[in-house]
């Protein structure tokens, strides 16, 4: 992976299988629990780490699909201009999330300069939009 590209893994992705597998890949990652430490991780509200993280410019790894389709998870994703990589299936383990993640890398990278926002979902052998419910 590029090494000017960062992410941040959501608390729903989990903080050992996918983060430890990217970082052995060498993507640079941070996970909600270490950035906001497992206590409190638990209540940080999702627009607020869609905009911190984004602030950071890291692209932001979730398995909360729907995090495109509620107002203020999409509002807050618009105005941080976040870069959002969805896993696209909730049901999958952490193993098989790291695979698809590995999978595409050469895709991220590629979306990764794309205009912002931006949602995609992660799919074993690519990556697919996911549209933005705003109410603009």
């Amino acid at each position: 992976m590029r090494d000017d590209i960062r992410f941040f893994i959501d608390r729903g992705v989990g903080s050992r299988i996918v983060p430890d597998g990217l970082r052995a890949a060498g993507w640079a990652v941070v996970t909600m629990d270490e950035r906001y430490g497992v206590q409190h991780s638990q209540a940080v509200d999702d627009p607020d780490w869609i905009a911190d993280a984004s602030r950071r410019g890291e692209v932001l790894i979730t398995k909360d699909r729907n995090v495109a389709k509620r107002p203020f998870e999409a509002e807050a994703i618009a105005d941080a201009q976040a870069r959002v990589l969805v896993i696209a299936s909730a049901n999958i383990t952490g193993g098989e999330s790291l695979d698809h993640l590995l999978a595409n890398e050469a895709r991220i990278e590629l979306a990764a300069d794309q205009p912002r926002p931006w949602v995609l979902g992660v799919y074993a052998k690519r990556l697919g939009p996911i549209r933005l419910n705003l109410y603009r």
